[in-house]
Formats: C-alpha cells, structure tokens, sequence
C-alpha cells in the first residue's frame, strides 16, 4: 500500500509539471509553425522555463542525500538551453545557439561528474556518436565546430547513462534529439523532423529535471 507521505510527494511532482506540460501543447499547437520571431523564441522557451524553476523549488525526498550542487548544475543547464532556445529560432544563429548547448552541456557534466567513472559506456556512446558524424556532410566551420559539439554532447550521454536514473533517460533523449536535429540539417529530408527533434528534446529536459529528485549514485 502506497504511504500516505509518498502519495503527497508524487502529487506535488506532477502538479509541478503541470506548467510544463501547458507550455509544450501551447508550443505545438500554436507556436511552433509560426515565423521566426520573439514571440516564438518566448514559446519555445517557456517549458524549459517551467522546468527550471521545478530543478530548484523542488526539495528531494528525505531519502535522498544533499543534491544542491546538482540541483543548481541541472538548473543552470536548463538555463543554458533557454539561451540556445532562443538563438536557434533564426537560423543565422545557430553557431551561437549552439555555443549557448555547449555551455549547457558543461553545466549537466559538472552535476553528473564522474563517479562511477564507467569507461565501457564512454567508449559506446562516443563511438557511436563518431559513427554518426560520418553521415552528416557538414560545411565550412562546422565541419570542425559540430563535432567538438557532438563530443560534449556524448559526454553528457556517457555521464548520465552511469548516473543511472532518470539521468540516463534524459541525457540518452538529448543525444537523440540532436542528432535528429543535425541528420535533419546536414544528412537528409525527414518527415516530421521538427516534431520528432522538439519532442524528444522536451523530454530529454524533462527527464533531466527530474532527476534531482533520484537517489545521489554509490561511489
């Protein structure tokens, strides 16, 4: 029979999400077809918004130990993404936009850290991340700039993925956002990419968001 201190806990958790889940249908519905513009960049932002503020205003369980530091690692990297949010709605931006990931990036691996270190998944999701990249056809400097962006991002699948939890489900989600994302921009025509990349990509933060209320992985 489920406690009644843990009913009260996943209610607060899904009332918590409920601005996020508001802001994503608004997104779809409404925003995500219009041109590139403030207000668009104001749409797609606000679920990332909503999800930072649930990364800090929501306290673990009793259980669990201290996660502040990781708390304000997830919430910066949230933060982060908003800024990459923002600039990608023009696509002369996306170089910035992706600096602004990047920056986010950074910010979710200084939470993970790297305890267990796990080496066996860093070797899987870099190479299959090299792998990948021989698909794209990428010009100029982004021939140089998306792959050092792709091996933060590799990193952060590597990081979450031995974290374990809803840590790994987010940042797996990440990974496959983005390269929908890049497959999308520099591989092939898709169908429905836009849907698929924004999707999986609210629910890769989502999932990151979340995980400040897991248990802190063993050494």
């Amino acid at each position: 029979m489920i406690s009644y201190p843990l009913m009260k806990r996943l209610g607060m958790t899904a009332g918590g999400l409920v601005p996020f889940f508001k802001c994503v249908i608004v997104y779809f519905v409404v925003v995500r077809e219009l041109a590139p513009s403030l207000t668009v960049a104001a749409g797609k932002c606000a679920p990332v918004l909503c999800l930072m503020l649930f990364a800090l205003l929501h306290p673990p369980p009793p259980h669990v130990r201290d996660q502040g530091w990781y708390a304000s690692c997830v919430a910066t990297g949230l933060a982060l993404s908003m800024v990459g949010d923002a600039l990608l709605v023009w696509p002369e931006c996306f170089e910035a936009g992706m600096g602004a990931f990047a920056l986010a990036h950074l910010a979710y691996l200084a939470g993970l850290g790297f305890r267990p270190l796990a080496l066996h998944l860093a070797v899987a999701c870099h190479c299959a991340t090299a792998a990948f990249l021989l698909l794209l056809e990428l010009p100029g400097r982004l021939a140089w700039l998306v792959p050092l962006y792709a091996a933060l991002l590799a990193s952060t699948a590597w990081r979450g993925a031995a974290r374990g939890g809803r840590a790994a489900l987010g940042a797996l989600l990440f990974l496959a956002s983005d390269g929908l994302l890049a497959y999308g921009m520099f591989g092939g025509p898709m169908r429905h990419n836009q849907l698929w990349v924004m999707s999986t990509y609210y629910m890769a933060q989502m999932a990151l968001a979340l995980s400040v209320l897991d248990p802190t992985p063993e050494d």
